[in-house]
């Protein structure tokens, strides 16, 4: 039976994770019972501006939440899920899901004994754009992505593989969905000591390809999407939440732009509606933690062969 109010936490509200906590603050069926953070300043500032409780340890949350939103470094991430998990608690966690596939079987295990929703963040999958798309893909034979953007301080703990290519990882595998026969990759340290700038080739076991590009340390903010296919090809822009398809025409052998409808909304909300949803429904999530353990899977090979051929 569900419950009609789901209590929840905000554990770490940096960066993203204030814009978690903002966005469950105002979802119908959820409500706000507090937030973590270690930077009392910071966390204090979040909770006096959404008017809940402040709390420095997340285990000292009170009243104890039926959910919680985990948007703390990665390497906390098995860590907190895990105290969680044990605790009845159903789990929203950014990714990457975990730092290693140890980590992430185990927290599967856990929550799967237990019965609990473990959503993945993936948040580009609830880009309206990609949403469209995956209601028109048919079969992939080429993706192209590119994930640009300038240096930021805020993330030391990953690399850019890690902390950008993810993404498209999941993005790839959610549309080609086949097993992946190889992957030549590399990358290079720029301004910290994990690689800055990337460059993956995936070549699945139904011939499509996929050339997946991150960097952040370029000038210019880039998250783009190309997919071709047999007589079209789609071209994905995530930042505008646009999508337009171009084809063969039926009638010569020009080419036709079409740019299609799309209903823009915060990416971010219709995640955390979602995860709220699938608590109160029972119902499995669109990125489960399979999805999430199979996109860390591939990012740590790409990132074992930048690091065996640059480190």
């Amino acid at each position: 039976m569900s419950k009609d109010v789901i209590k929840t936490a905000v554990i770490g509200v940096g960066h993203l994770g204030q814009h978690h906590a903002r966005i469950i603050n105002e979802i119908e069926g959820a409500e706000l019972i507090g937030v973590v953070d270690v930077d009392e300043k910071t966390g204090r500032t979040v909770a006096e501006r959404l008017g809940v409780p402040y709390f420095k340890d997340y285990k000292e949350i009170t009243p104890f939440p039926d959910a919680v939103s985990i948007v703390v470094p990665t390497f906390l991430h098995y860590e907190v899920a895990k105290y969680f998990l044990e605790a009845d608690t159903h789990i929203f966690i950014e990714k990457p899901i975990t730092k290693t596939l140890r980590e992430a079987n185990e927290i599967l295990e856990i929550a799967g004994a237990k019965n609990l929703i473990l959503q993945v963040g993936h948040v580009e999958r609830f880009n309206a754009a990609m949403m469209k798309l995956r209601t028109i893909s048919e079969k992939p034979l080429f993706i192209e992505c590119q994930r640009l953007g300038p240096f930021s301080p805020r993330v030391q703990d990953v690399g850019v593989i890690l902390d950008l290519m993810i993404h498209d990882i999941d993005i790839v595998l959610s549309l080609v969905k086949s097993p992946i026969k190889r992957i030549d990759a590399v990358g290079i340290p720029i301004l910290t000591e994990n690689e800055d700038i990337a460059n993956a080739h995936l070549v699945f076991e139904n011939g499509c390809i996929a050339n997946l590009t991150s960097s952040r340390v370029s000038s210019d903010k880039v998250r783009k999407l190309r997919v071709f296919e047999k007589d079209k090809y789609f071209s994905l822009d995530y930042a505008e939440q646009t999508i337009s398809i171009r084809r063969k025409s039926a009638q010569d052998e020009t080419i036709l732009c079409e740019e299609l409808e799309i209903q823009k909304a915060e990416p971010l909300k219709l995640e955390l509606e979602h995860f709220i949803e699938c608590i109160k429904s029972r119902k499995k999530p669109l990125v489960t933690i399979e999805d999430g353990k199979n996109a860390l899977e591939v990012a740590l090979e790409i990132l074992s062969q930048v690091k065996a051929a640059t480190y």
